[in-house]
């Protein structure tokens, strides 16, 4: 059995369009704001903290969770606290190119499987009214960097270089053939 270890609703979009069956499992686990940390280590660890809570839950199973941070001019940014700070997180980003690594953990047992896979994404040079436009149909809380990207005529993203799953929500070049492997 596969349990996914996140709320997010691409991570578990991405897994049934891969076909893959699976359960849900959300941890709450305290994660990491990066300090102090590569954008690599600050992701990989939130995954870990996220799949050992679960991991707990389900000991015969495989556990796979996931962290998605960004970072812009060496400074991270997770989910937005409220509103406001989405709109302001996207007005930084406007035109620019930033990182977003996901962080991956594969686990059942002792056996731990750990991968990051990290996405250049570009944003539209966006305005602040085009930006509020965005924010209330996607509520910036809910993603890391305020946004969420679900086609390639992306509102707020021009240009994904890397895996473009990535930016969804998981890395899914790296994700299915490690699930194949683990799950036969």
């Amino acid at each position: 059995m596969l349990v996914l270890a996140s709320a997010s609703p691409a991570r578990a979009q991405l897994l049934r369009d891969a076909r893959f069956e699976f359960i849900v499992d959300v941890s709450a686990a305290h994660e990491l704001q990066g300090r102090g940390r590569t954008l690599k280590e600050a992701a990989i660890e939130n995954a870990r903290r996220k799949g050992a809570v679960v991991a707990r839950r389900h000991p015969t199973d495989w556990v796979l969770s996931a962290d998605t941070m960004i970072m812009l001019e060496g400074r991270f940014y997770g989910k937005a606290r409220s509103f406001a700070d989405g709109v302001e997180t996207l007005l930084k980003f406007a035109g620019r190119t930033h990182d977003l690594a996901t962080g991956l953990v594969l686990r059942r047992g002792p056996r731990v499987i750990e991968r990051v896979a990290i996405s250049r994404v570009t944003m539209r040079p966006n305005d602040r009214a085009a930006i509020e436009r965005v924010c209330r149909r996607r509520d910036p809380r809910r993603f890391a960097g305020s946004y969420a990207i679900q086609e390639s005529n992306d509102p707020l993203v021009v240009r994904v270089e890397g895996s473009f799953s990535n930016v969804v929500g998981l890395p899914m070049e790296v994700v299915v053939p490690l699930l194949r492997r683990v799950l036969r």
